[in-house]
C-alpha cells in the first residue's frame, strides 16, 4: 500500500475540513452565506497542506505516525458523515460531538499503531 498516498489525501481532508469549518464558523455572525467564504478558503488550506505532506513532510521517518494518524481524523468524519447519511436510523444518534469524538479516537488509534511500527509505512 502506497502510506505516502494514503497520508497526503487524509491530510488534505483534514485540513480541508478544519479550515473550512473554522471560517465559517468565525464569520457566521458577521457574514450572511460565510460557507461561500470558508469553503474555497478550505479547499485551499487543504491543498497546500497535502502538497506539504507529499513533497517535504513525509521524507521525515519521526513524522510519519503522527501524519497517518491526523489523515485518519478526516477518513473517520468522512464514513461517519456517510454513515449519518445513508443509514437514517443513525441520524438521531450522530451529532456533531459524537462524530468528533470517534474522528479523534481513531486518530489515536491510527498514531499509536503507526508508533509501534515505524519502519513498516515507507
Amino acid at each position: 500500500m502506497n502510506w505516502r498516498l494514503v497520508a497526503t489525501v487524509g491530510i488534505g481532508v483534514t485540513a480541508f475540513l478544519l479550515a473550512g469549518a473554522a471560517v465559517t464558523g468565525l464569520l457566521a455572525a458577521s457574514i450572511e452565506f460565510s460557507a461561500l467564504v470558508g469553503l474555497p478558503v478550505g479547499v485551499l488550506v487543504g491543498a497546500a497542506a497535502a502538497a506539504a505532506t507529499w513533497l517535504r513532510l513525509w521524507d521525515s521517518p519521526g513524522a510519519r505516525p503522527a501524519l497517518l494518524g491526523v489523515s485518519a481524523v478526516g477518513y473517520a468524519v468522512l464514513v461517519v458523515a456517510a454513515a449519518s447519511y445513508a443509514v437514517s436510523s443513525l441520524r438521531g444518534f450522530v451529532s456533531v460531538e459524537r462524530a468528533l469524538v470517534v474522528a479523534l479516537l481513531v486518530g489515536v488509534v491510527a498514531f499509536a499503531l503507526a508508533r509501534r511500527r515505524p519502519g513498516g509505512f515507507d
